[in-house]
């Protein structure tokens, strides 16, 4: 029928049971040998975008403003809405949650707000419930976020799978399971995907400072050291607790460097990897600038990789030590 340009173009095909309904157009015959024609309402494609929900008039008024991405975190979304179509956020929410079915609360984003920079959220329109805790999947794991009150990022899943990797290697140059310590675990994106690598490691040991985080942190790690702390002074109660440390604080990592060590196991290989946003000016001086912060330990080996652009003039790098305390 293709091959004859009989089939109507843009048309949807009918799941009958153990029959399929193809939709013709009117070049094609009135009789087929073996087969019925029939009459069914035909099946169009629904709308692409959540803009083709707007109405026309509206849309075409604002046009050139209507926001064209959005963040997705679990069932929320989360969107950033220009101030020339202000006023019509709340069509903007109920747009996006009639385009997608698996959506449950769409917020706008009001930018950073308190000293934990989590986002300033509110929301548009919700179905059932407008909370915005939601269970995330990522490279096979679920956990709970909520980006009211927490930051969690899951445009940095590739990296917490190479933290994967990391441990691993070092589990396997050590000859033992080894302990992992995150002081700045948030949710705890990066240590949920570790507690299932029994054998490589054995003990971790995550907290972070906003007690919102923390309480998260605990819920989707129930069985480890899941505390709010302050990772500058961890090391009083966990000192020499870890063989792999994590530092994931990117605008203060590596002024952070110096004060989180000493969580660091002494007399044998151990790692420290971490994030880290820096001026592109800048980037020159990044290891000078760890090796200060280390100086005081045997460096085996410094990695620094930038992984993307954070803004035109700065950078997102990522930091793997191999040291000797």
């Amino acid at each position: 029928m293709s091959s004859e340009s009989w089939l109507e173009e843009g048309l949807g095909i009918h799941n009958l049971g153990d029959f399929r309904g193809i939709p013709l157009n009117q070049d094609a015959p009135n009789h087929f040998d073996g087969m019925d024609i029939i009459d069914l309402e035909p099946l169009k494609p629904g709308p692409k975008h959540w803009t083709e929900h707007l109405d026309e008039e509206l849309f075409s008024t604002y046009a050139d403003y209507w926001p064209m991405s959005h963040d997705q975190i679990g069932d929320v979304v989360i969107i950033k809405i220009p101030n020339e179509v202000l006023d019509h956020s709340e069509v903007i929410g109920e747009a996006i949650l009639k385009q997608h079915e698996s959506v449950r609360v769409v917020c706008a984003d009001k930018g950073v707000k308190g000293d934990f920079r989590v986002r300033d959220l509110e929301v548009l329109a919700f179905n059932k419930t407008d909370q915005t805790e939601t269970k995330v999947r990522e490279n096979g794991n679920e956990f709970f976020a909520d980006p009211g009150v927490a930051y969690y990022s899951p445009r940095l899943a590739n990296e917490r799978m190479k933290t994967v990797s990391v441990a691993v290697e070092l589990s396997q140059k050590l000859g033992r399971k080894i302990d992992v310590c995150d002081p700045y675990a948030g949710v705890g994106p990066a240590v949920i995907p570790l507690a299932k690598l029994n054998e490589s490691v054995d003990r971790i040991f995550a907290s972070d400072l906003n007690p919102s985080a923390a309480l998260l942190l605990a819920k989707n790690l129930p069985n480890i050291y899941a505390e709010c702390k302050d990772a500058l002074t961890l090391h009083e109660e966990l000192p020499q607790c870890c063989d792999l440390l994590l530092v994931n604080l990117p605008h203060n990592t590596l002024e952070h460097l110096e004060h989180v060590t000493p969580l660091l196991k002494s007399g044998h290989l151990v790692c420290i990897r971490g994030w880290a946003i820096v001026s592109t000016d800048d980037m020159g001086q990044v290891e000078k600038q760890i090796r200060n912060s280390l100086k005081n330990c045997k460096i085996r080996n410094i990695s620094i990789e930038s992984s993307k652009s954070y803004s035109p003039k700065h950078n997102y790098i990522s930091i793997n030590v191999e040291l000797v305390r």
